[in-house]
Protein backbone atom coordinates (compact mmCIF):
# COMPACT_ATOMS: atom_id res chain seq x y z
CA UNK A 1 0.00 0.00 0.00
CA UNK A 2 2.82 2.26 0.73
CA UNK A 3 4.79 1.39 -2.44
CA UNK A 4 1.25 2.09 -4.05
CA UNK A 5 0.97 5.75 -2.24
CA UNK A 6 4.40 6.56 -3.10
CA UNK A 7 4.23 5.62 -6.74
CA UNK A 8 0.61 7.38 -7.24
CA UNK A 9 2.11 10.70 -5.69
CA UNK A 10 5.07 10.36 -7.80
CA UNK A 11 2.79 10.42 -11.51
CA UNK A 12 0.92 13.04 -9.83
CA UNK A 13 3.85 15.16 -9.36
CA UNK A 14 5.43 14.59 -12.61
CA UNK A 15 1.68 15.22 -13.71
CA UNK A 16 1.56 18.45 -12.13
CA UNK A 17 5.07 19.71 -13.61
CA UNK A 18 4.37 18.67 -16.60
CA UNK A 19 1.23 20.53 -16.89
CA UNK A 20 2.68 23.71 -15.26
CA UNK A 21 5.77 23.22 -17.95
CA UNK A 22 2.83 23.05 -21.16
CA UNK A 23 0.56 25.77 -19.61
CA UNK A 24 4.29 28.01 -20.31
CA UNK A 25 4.66 27.38 -23.63
CA UNK A 26 3.06 30.29 -25.64
CA UNK A 27 0.33 29.39 -28.13
CA UNK A 28 1.98 31.11 -30.87
CA UNK A 29 5.95 31.06 -31.58
CA UNK A 30 6.66 33.73 -34.38
CA UNK A 31 10.39 33.24 -36.42
CA UNK A 32 11.57 36.67 -37.57
CA UNK A 33 14.53 36.96 -39.63
CA UNK A 34 16.56 40.09 -40.01
CA UNK A 35 19.85 41.01 -41.57
CA UNK A 36 20.74 43.68 -38.90
CA UNK A 37 23.19 43.01 -36.13
CA UNK A 38 21.68 43.61 -32.13
CA UNK A 39 24.03 46.40 -31.96
CA UNK A 40 22.70 48.25 -34.66
CA UNK A 41 20.07 51.11 -34.52
CA UNK A 42 17.68 49.33 -37.05
CA UNK A 43 16.86 46.23 -34.27
CA UNK A 44 16.25 48.57 -32.04
CA UNK A 45 12.77 48.67 -33.00
CA UNK A 46 12.38 44.89 -33.63
CA UNK A 47 13.79 44.12 -29.88
CA UNK A 48 10.89 46.68 -29.14
CA UNK A 49 8.38 44.52 -31.14
CA UNK A 50 9.52 41.63 -29.55
CA UNK A 51 9.24 42.89 -25.67
CA UNK A 52 6.10 44.55 -26.05
CA UNK A 53 3.68 41.52 -27.96
CA UNK A 54 5.14 39.29 -25.40
CA UNK A 55 4.10 41.94 -22.93
CA UNK A 56 0.57 42.50 -24.41
CA UNK A 57 -0.32 38.69 -24.81
CA UNK A 58 1.04 37.80 -21.28
CA UNK A 59 3.57 35.45 -22.89
CA UNK A 60 0.86 33.46 -25.36
CA UNK A 61 2.73 35.03 -28.42
CA UNK A 62 6.83 34.66 -28.39
CA UNK A 63 8.88 36.32 -30.83
CA UNK A 64 12.40 34.85 -31.88
CA UNK A 65 14.67 37.00 -33.68
CA UNK A 66 17.28 35.35 -35.72
CA UNK A 67 19.60 38.85 -36.47
CA UNK A 68 22.95 38.82 -39.17
CA UNK A 69 21.65 36.66 -41.42
CA UNK A 70 21.37 33.73 -39.50
CA UNK A 71 18.17 32.50 -41.03
CA UNK A 72 18.65 34.14 -44.27
CA UNK A 73 20.57 36.77 -45.70
CA UNK A 74 18.92 39.97 -46.72
CA UNK A 75 18.72 39.41 -50.65
CA UNK A 76 16.50 36.03 -49.74
CA UNK A 77 14.58 36.86 -46.64
CA UNK A 78 11.59 38.59 -49.09
CA UNK A 79 11.31 34.90 -51.17
CA UNK A 80 11.48 33.16 -47.46
CA UNK A 81 8.28 35.06 -46.12
CA UNK A 82 6.52 34.86 -49.17
CA UNK A 83 7.18 31.14 -49.20
CA UNK A 84 6.43 30.86 -45.62
CA UNK A 85 9.85 29.39 -44.56
CA UNK A 86 9.65 31.78 -42.04
CA UNK A 87 6.45 34.26 -40.16
CA UNK A 88 8.32 37.87 -39.88
CA UNK A 89 10.85 39.36 -42.28
CA UNK A 90 13.05 42.48 -42.30
CA UNK A 91 13.55 43.49 -45.72
CA UNK A 92 15.36 46.52 -48.14
CA UNK A 93 12.63 47.84 -50.33
CA UNK A 94 14.84 47.52 -52.97
CA UNK A 95 14.84 43.61 -52.86
CA UNK A 96 11.17 43.59 -53.90
CA UNK A 97 12.40 45.85 -56.92
CA UNK A 98 12.85 42.68 -59.26
CA UNK A 99 9.53 41.96 -59.60
CA UNK A 100 7.58 44.93 -57.79
CA UNK A 101 9.79 48.06 -59.10
CA UNK A 102 7.51 50.68 -57.29
CA UNK A 103 8.82 49.31 -54.32
CA UNK A 104 12.29 50.58 -55.71
CA UNK A 105 10.99 54.22 -56.01
CA UNK A 106 13.10 55.78 -53.18
CA UNK A 107 16.61 54.93 -54.93
CA UNK A 108 14.80 57.03 -58.09
CA UNK A 109 18.03 59.55 -58.09
CA UNK A 110 17.45 62.81 -55.66
CA UNK A 111 13.85 62.56 -56.05
CA UNK A 112 13.64 62.08 -51.88
CA UNK A 113 16.74 64.56 -51.90
CA UNK A 114 14.60 66.70 -49.56
CA UNK A 115 14.50 65.46 -45.88
CA UNK A 116 10.86 67.21 -45.54
CA UNK A 117 9.67 65.10 -48.53
CA UNK A 118 11.03 61.82 -47.41
CA UNK A 119 9.82 61.79 -44.24
CA UNK A 120 6.29 62.94 -45.09
CA UNK A 121 6.43 60.18 -48.23
CA UNK A 122 6.66 57.35 -45.49
CA UNK A 123 4.34 58.50 -42.85
CA UNK A 124 1.59 56.20 -42.20
CA UNK A 125 -0.88 57.89 -43.82
CA UNK A 126 0.99 58.73 -46.78
CA UNK A 127 -0.42 58.09 -50.41
CA UNK A 128 3.53 56.74 -51.90
CA UNK A 129 3.61 54.32 -48.82
CA UNK A 130 -0.22 53.11 -49.14
CA UNK A 131 0.98 52.58 -52.91
CA UNK A 132 3.99 50.43 -52.03
CA UNK A 133 2.24 48.42 -49.20
CA UNK A 134 -0.67 47.09 -51.30
CA UNK A 135 1.74 46.06 -54.00
CA UNK A 136 4.01 44.44 -52.09
CA UNK A 137 0.15 42.62 -50.45
CA UNK A 138 -1.06 41.69 -53.52
CA UNK A 139 2.55 40.92 -55.15
CA UNK A 140 4.84 39.51 -52.71
CA UNK A 141 2.70 37.34 -50.64
CA UNK A 142 3.75 39.04 -47.40
CA UNK A 143 1.50 42.20 -45.50
CA UNK A 144 4.00 44.89 -44.20
CA UNK A 145 3.38 46.02 -40.73
CA UNK A 146 5.94 48.82 -40.14
CA UNK A 147 9.03 50.65 -42.20
CA UNK A 148 12.53 51.30 -40.65
CA UNK A 149 14.18 53.77 -42.63
CA UNK A 150 18.28 54.12 -42.83
CA UNK A 151 18.46 57.58 -44.23
CA UNK A 152 19.81 59.00 -47.06
CA UNK A 153 22.02 57.01 -49.30
CA UNK A 154 25.62 57.68 -49.73
CA UNK A 155 29.04 56.35 -50.73
CA UNK A 156 31.96 55.40 -49.42
CA UNK A 157 35.54 55.21 -50.72
CA UNK A 158 39.33 54.87 -49.85
CA UNK A 159 41.46 58.35 -50.02
CA UNK A 160 39.49 59.24 -52.25
CA UNK A 161 35.91 61.75 -52.56
CA UNK A 162 33.07 60.20 -54.93
CA UNK A 163 31.94 63.99 -55.43
CA UNK A 164 32.65 64.19 -59.17
CA UNK A 165 30.65 61.23 -60.38
CA UNK A 166 33.77 60.68 -62.77
CA UNK A 167 35.47 59.20 -60.70
CA UNK A 168 33.28 56.00 -60.72
CA UNK A 169 34.26 55.25 -64.32
CA UNK A 170 35.70 51.73 -64.16
CA UNK A 171 34.71 51.19 -60.82
CA UNK A 172 33.04 48.17 -59.20
CA UNK A 173 30.00 49.61 -56.51
CA UNK A 174 28.11 48.03 -54.38
CA UNK A 175 24.22 47.88 -55.50
CA UNK A 176 20.61 46.55 -54.43
CA UNK A 177 17.93 46.37 -56.57
CA UNK A 178 17.36 47.69 -60.55
CA UNK A 179 17.72 51.27 -59.87
CA UNK A 180 20.44 51.87 -57.91
CA UNK A 181 22.26 49.55 -60.48
CA UNK A 182 20.91 51.93 -63.21
CA UNK A 183 22.12 55.00 -61.76
CA UNK A 184 25.52 53.48 -61.07
CA UNK A 185 26.39 52.00 -64.69
CA UNK A 186 24.93 55.80 -66.27
CA UNK A 187 27.41 57.57 -64.20
CA UNK A 188 30.14 54.79 -65.10
CA UNK A 189 30.70 52.43 -62.36
CA UNK A 190 29.96 48.56 -62.66
CA UNK A 191 27.78 47.53 -60.27
CA UNK A 192 27.85 44.51 -58.38
CA UNK A 193 25.69 43.02 -55.19
CA UNK A 194 27.32 42.68 -52.20
CA UNK A 195 25.24 41.07 -49.15
CA UNK A 196 24.49 43.50 -46.56
CA UNK A 197 26.34 41.25 -43.91
CA UNK A 198 29.14 40.66 -46.49
CA UNK A 199 29.77 44.29 -46.52
CA UNK A 200 33.00 44.40 -43.93
CA UNK A 201 35.14 42.19 -45.77
CA UNK A 202 33.86 42.88 -48.92
CA UNK A 203 35.40 46.79 -48.50
CA UNK A 204 37.99 45.06 -46.68
CA UNK A 205 39.57 43.03 -48.87
CA UNK A 206 38.59 44.86 -52.34
CA UNK A 207 35.63 42.86 -53.42
CA UNK A 208 34.09 46.20 -54.55
CA UNK A 209 36.22 49.91 -54.70
CA UNK A 210 33.25 51.56 -53.61
CA UNK A 211 30.40 51.09 -50.98
CA UNK A 212 26.86 52.51 -50.89
CA UNK A 213 24.95 52.26 -48.23
CA UNK A 214 23.77 54.05 -45.44
CA UNK A 215 24.56 55.70 -41.97
CA UNK A 216 22.83 52.97 -40.05
CA UNK A 217 24.84 50.58 -41.50
CA UNK A 218 28.23 52.34 -41.51
CA UNK A 219 27.74 52.99 -37.81
CA UNK A 220 26.09 49.36 -36.92
CA UNK A 221 28.80 47.18 -39.02
CA UNK A 222 31.93 50.03 -38.21
CA UNK A 223 32.62 50.23 -42.22
CA UNK A 224 34.58 53.42 -41.65
CA UNK A 225 37.13 51.13 -40.29
CA UNK A 226 37.72 49.92 -44.65
CA UNK A 227 36.89 52.86 -46.09
CA UNK A 228 37.98 55.97 -44.60
CA UNK A 229 36.18 58.73 -47.06
CA UNK A 230 32.22 59.35 -47.12
CA UNK A 231 30.39 61.17 -49.54
CA UNK A 232 26.65 62.23 -48.94
CA UNK A 233 25.42 62.11 -52.39
CA UNK A 234 21.93 62.06 -51.49
CA UNK A 235 20.90 60.61 -54.63
CA UNK A 236 18.46 57.93 -52.73
CA UNK A 237 16.68 57.03 -49.47
CA UNK A 238 17.07 53.77 -47.69
CA UNK A 239 13.70 52.10 -46.17
CA UNK A 240 13.18 48.63 -45.04
CA UNK A 241 9.78 47.19 -44.44
CA UNK A 242 8.72 44.25 -41.55
CA UNK A 243 6.20 41.88 -43.49
CA UNK A 244 4.31 38.97 -42.27
CA UNK A 245 3.64 36.10 -44.63
CA UNK A 246 -0.31 36.68 -45.85
CA UNK A 247 -1.36 33.40 -45.16
CA UNK A 248 0.21 33.06 -41.76
CA UNK A 249 -1.49 36.76 -41.29
CA UNK A 250 -4.60 35.12 -41.85
CA UNK A 251 -3.97 32.12 -39.53
CA UNK A 252 -4.14 34.26 -36.50
CA UNK A 253 -7.20 34.85 -34.55
CA UNK A 254 -8.40 38.18 -34.06
CA UNK A 255 -7.10 39.51 -31.25
CA UNK A 256 -3.37 37.94 -32.03
CA UNK A 257 -3.89 40.42 -35.36
CA UNK A 258 -4.36 43.14 -32.98
CA UNK A 259 -2.22 42.84 -30.50
CA UNK A 260 0.98 42.36 -33.68
CA UNK A 261 -1.07 45.64 -35.29
CA UNK A 262 -0.76 47.84 -32.05
CA UNK A 263 2.59 47.32 -31.72
CA UNK A 264 3.91 47.63 -34.92
CA UNK A 265 2.13 50.91 -35.00
CA UNK A 266 3.88 52.36 -32.26
CA UNK A 267 7.36 50.54 -33.66
CA UNK A 268 6.88 52.51 -37.02
CA UNK A 269 6.76 55.79 -35.07
CA UNK A 270 9.99 54.48 -32.82
CA UNK A 271 11.70 53.79 -36.04
CA UNK A 272 10.93 57.58 -37.53
CA UNK A 273 11.98 59.25 -34.26
CA UNK A 274 15.09 57.18 -33.75
CA UNK A 275 16.68 57.73 -36.92
CA UNK A 276 16.37 61.55 -36.76
CA UNK A 277 18.35 61.85 -33.76
CA UNK A 278 20.85 59.13 -34.97
CA UNK A 279 22.04 60.64 -38.40
CA UNK A 280 23.61 63.69 -36.95
CA UNK A 281 25.30 62.16 -34.31
CA UNK A 282 26.28 59.39 -36.53
CA UNK A 283 28.21 62.01 -38.48
CA UNK A 284 29.49 64.43 -35.89
CA UNK A 285 31.13 60.77 -34.53
CA UNK A 286 32.30 59.91 -37.57
CA UNK A 287 34.53 63.05 -38.12
CA UNK A 288 35.76 62.20 -34.69
CA UNK A 289 37.48 59.00 -35.88
CA UNK A 290 39.13 60.98 -38.61
CA UNK A 291 36.41 60.14 -41.42
CA UNK A 292 36.45 62.53 -43.76
CA UNK A 293 32.78 63.84 -44.74
CA UNK A 294 32.20 65.49 -48.00
CA UNK A 295 29.10 66.95 -49.04
CA UNK A 296 28.19 68.04 -52.89
CA UNK A 297 28.39 71.55 -54.37
CA UNK A 298 25.87 72.36 -56.94
CA UNK A 299 28.17 72.20 -59.83
CA UNK A 300 29.10 68.62 -58.46
CA UNK A 301 25.22 68.21 -58.03
CA UNK A 302 24.00 69.02 -61.10
CA UNK A 303 27.10 66.30 -62.44
CA UNK A 304 25.05 63.60 -60.66
CA UNK A 305 21.52 65.03 -61.95
CA UNK A 306 22.94 64.48 -65.47
CA UNK A 307 24.26 61.45 -66.06
CA UNK A 308 21.23 59.63 -63.89
CA UNK A 309 18.68 61.34 -65.12
CA UNK A 310 17.22 58.72 -67.46
CA UNK A 311 16.79 56.05 -64.50
CA UNK A 312 13.56 58.25 -63.83
CA UNK A 313 12.31 56.81 -67.84
CA UNK A 314 13.22 53.96 -67.39
CA UNK A 315 11.08 53.69 -64.05
CA UNK A 316 8.13 54.93 -65.58
CA UNK A 317 8.36 52.35 -68.74
CA UNK A 318 8.41 49.76 -66.91
CA UNK A 319 6.60 50.46 -63.49
CA UNK A 320 3.59 50.94 -65.37
CA UNK A 321 0.27 52.52 -64.09
CA UNK A 322 1.29 51.83 -60.24
CA UNK A 323 4.24 53.79 -61.37
CA UNK A 324 2.40 56.20 -62.66
CA UNK A 325 0.36 56.55 -59.68
CA UNK A 326 3.31 56.45 -57.03
CA UNK A 327 4.53 59.49 -59.50
CA UNK A 328 1.38 61.42 -59.35
CA UNK A 329 1.20 61.07 -55.45
CA UNK A 330 5.12 62.46 -55.32
CA UNK A 331 4.16 65.64 -57.61
CA UNK A 332 1.34 66.18 -55.23
CA UNK A 333 3.08 65.71 -52.48
CA UNK A 334 6.05 67.83 -53.46
CA UNK A 335 3.65 70.74 -54.12
CA UNK A 336 2.19 70.32 -51.02
CA UNK A 337 5.78 71.31 -48.98
CA UNK A 338 7.65 74.43 -49.62
CA UNK A 339 11.08 72.77 -49.14
CA UNK A 340 14.46 73.21 -49.63
CA UNK A 341 16.44 70.13 -50.27
CA UNK A 342 19.37 69.38 -48.06
CA UNK A 343 22.03 67.96 -50.56
CA UNK A 344 22.20 71.67 -52.33
CA UNK A 345 24.46 73.63 -49.57
CA UNK A 346 27.11 75.15 -51.99
CA UNK A 347 30.19 75.20 -49.73
CA UNK A 348 31.84 76.41 -53.01
CA UNK A 349 29.88 78.97 -54.86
Amino acid sequence: MLRQLCSGALVLAILIVGGRAWAAEPELVIRFSTQAPPNGQQFQTMKLFKELVEAKSAGKIRVDIYDRGKLFEDGQVAAAVREGKVELGHVNLSRYAETILVADAYYLPFMFNDVAVERASRSPNSEIRKIIDEAILENGGARVLWWIPEGSILLLSKGVSMANPKELAGKTVRKSGPTIAETIRLCGGIPKDVAANQQPVAYATGVVDVGMTSITAVMARHLYKAMDTITKTGHASSNFVVVVNQKFWRSLRKDQQTILQQVAELADKEAARNLIEFEDAAYKELEGKGVKVVSLTSRELKLWRACSHNVLTGFLGKAGQTGEALIHAYAKLRQDRCCNPVTERDPED
